[in-house]
């Protein structure tokens, strides 16, 4: 009898938690919805077994699908409606955004991301999801379920949003090699004017 009251009430538990994860979800996507532009400091760091490096610049959003992130290192992502255009790490040119493709799942994780859309990114990916909060911050981390076979693409992302605004601040990305590639942004003014020359490339 107390095994069997045990075992209901560790079932409970577990619904219990995930009721509050989908509505903590939930009341992400619908803060971070709202919001249809912002411009903000951003700050990246990759750790590489061997090697960090770190840059800055200025991060552009206009919803639902443009976005810059600029730095003064020279490098750079610019995603328009259709096209995304990139000089970081192996990617360096222009390449198009379609559905299911590798490079609209890079683009989404950043697009998704701003508009906390978390769980959508979850379906479209098969990432596993899972939340904590902790630090200030409430942790969802998305990880693949199934090894990719070329090993390209990312195994775990992770979002991290104030707890009291439910607005995001960091990024963090964990590849197949092991490198992890963080992305923070400060200083945010949300509803601005974004010039559109911004995403022409």
């Amino acid at each position: 009898m107390k095994k069997a009251f045990s075992i209901l009430a560790i079932l409970y538990f577990a619904l219990q938690l995930q009721a509050q994860d989908v509505a903590l979800l939930n009341s992400i996507k619908a803060t971070n919805g709202k919001i249809k532009t912002f411009e903000a400091d951003l700050a990246n760091t990759l750790v590489k077994p061997k090697k960090t490096a770190s840059q800055e610049g200025k991060l552009y959003f206009v919803a639902p699908k443009e976005f810059a992130a600029m730095f003064t290192t020279g490098k750079y992502m610019i995603v328009n409606t259709q096209k995304i255009n990139m000089n970081i790490g192996l990617f360096d040119g222009t390449f198009k955004l379609k559905d299911g493709g590798m490079m609209q799942s890079l683009a989404n994780i950043f697009l998704y991301g701003f508009q906390g859309k978390v769980q959508d990114l979850a379906d479209e990916n098969g990432y596993s999801l899972s939340t904590k909060t902790e630090g200030g911050f409430h942790i969802v981390t998305g990880t693949i379920k199934k090894k990719k076979l070329i090993g390209i693409g990312y195994k775990q992302v992770i979002f991290k949003y104030h707890t009291d605004s439910l607005l995001l601040k960091e990024i963090v990305l964990f590849d197949y090699s092991g490198n992890m590639d963080v992305y923070t942004i400060s200083n945010v003014k949300y509803d601005v004017a974004v010039d559109p020359s911004t995403f022409e490339f």
